[in-house]
């Protein structure tokens, strides 16, 4: 039975559910063993995951870690990971993959580029979680799952030298850890995740700064809940120098997203300005059924069938089911006689 040597560097739910989803391969009988060394700046962080039993053992010199591997899954704070690339050049082995988890894969990928030889492969991977786990905002490590990548995808960004070899182990990896694997250039995977990921992460981030300076700030601070946790959590696990270079490597295509957002909440703050409550239902009304439909497609995990369109009934479905018929009536018609 084939051995690979697996370095993680850098723990946290993501990683540290990659070894949990191995040991649960490897329990089942699969045809691979993987021996898992795990690598983060926190001495606790490794002693927690290693007693769950997401790594096998742990070093405090990230070159000790990835020397002899045979895949690296790079998952460290994003201001460390073109450092990183330097620190690790001279130990990696001739045919290592390395697996990316960076948030934003173009830099990566050059960095990578610029700092190993040709015998280094790299593979940008980014994974969509299980559904089960959407609202889990948490992303230390106590959070990690071992069916984390269960019914949903990892989205693979190879770069444009990359060995169909090393593609070909990549996309049989994010299998073994139970995913659907989906290939992404690297620019179309910025651009979608500065969407879904870090357009809420600046949300976030300025909400809370903009919070802090107001005069009310002590007395403000107490009425908040779930909802403000959930948006402004980036701010507690990720470090702030992560979310500068995030911000600052990804500044065009953000900030051409932000003008976006801004211009509609320009227009949703002149539609309450105008008190036209008909317009303000019509924007939560097509919200509820568009989320409606999104959270169907990520339980269903389908996203081939999804992406070609629904024929979904909104007035007998949504519509009726949750916001009842009188609204329903006004925003789209009465049809019964179009039966």
């Amino acid at each position: 039975m084939a051995t690979l040597s697996v370095a993680i560097l850098g723990l946290n739910r993501v990683s540290a559910s990659v070894g949990l989803a191995l040991r649960r391969y490897m329990s089942k009988g699969g045809k691979y063993q993987f021996q898992i060394t795990g690598y983060d700046y926190a001495s606790d962080v490794t002693k927690k995951s290693q007693k769950m039993g997401a790594i096998d053992r742990s070093e405090r010199r990230i070159f000790n870690t990835v020397k002899d591997a045979d895949i690296v899954i790079m998952a460290l704070s994003y201001e460390e990971v073109e450092d990183s690339y330097k620190a690790i050049k001279e130990d990696l082995r001739d045919g290592v993959v390395i697996l990316d988890f960076s948030p934003l894969k173009t830099p990566s990928l050059m960095w990578g580029a610029e700092s190993l030889s040709d015998e280094h492969h790299i593979v940008g991977a980014t994974p969509i979680v299980n559904p089960r786990y959407l609202y889990v905002a948490d992303n230390s490590v106590e959070q990690a799952q071992e069916d984390l990548f269960d019914d949903s995808a990892i989205l693979l960004t190879p770069s444009a030298s990359c060995i169909k070899e090393a593609v070909d182990l990549a996309y049989s990896f994010a299998q073994i850890l139970g995913s659907k694997p989906r290939f992404l250039d690297p620019l179309e995977h910025d651009t979608s995740l500065t969407q879904t990921s870090q357009l809420p992460r600046v949300l976030g981030t300025l909400l809370f700064y903009n919070l802090m300076n107001q005069a009310n700030w002590e007395d403000l601070q107490w009425f908040t809940n779930p909802a403000f946790g959930a948006l402004t959590r980036p701010l507690f696990d990720t470090h702030p120098d992560a979310l500068r270079d995030e911000f600052l490597a990804n500044r065009e295509t953000l900030g051409r997203m932000m003008d976006d957002f801004i211009g509609s909440l320009q227009e949703f703050r002149a539609t309450l300005r105008s008190d036209d409550k008909d317009a303000i239902e019509a924007v939560t009304v097509a919200a509820a059924e568009q989320y409606e439909q999104w959270v169907n497609n990520r339980y269903r995990a389908d996203w081939d069938a999804a992406s070609k369109g629904s024929e979904t009934n909104v007035k007998g479905t949504i519509m009726q089911g949750l916001l009842g018929g009188t609204i329903s009536k006004k925003l789209f018609g009465d049809n019964d006689d179009e039966k």
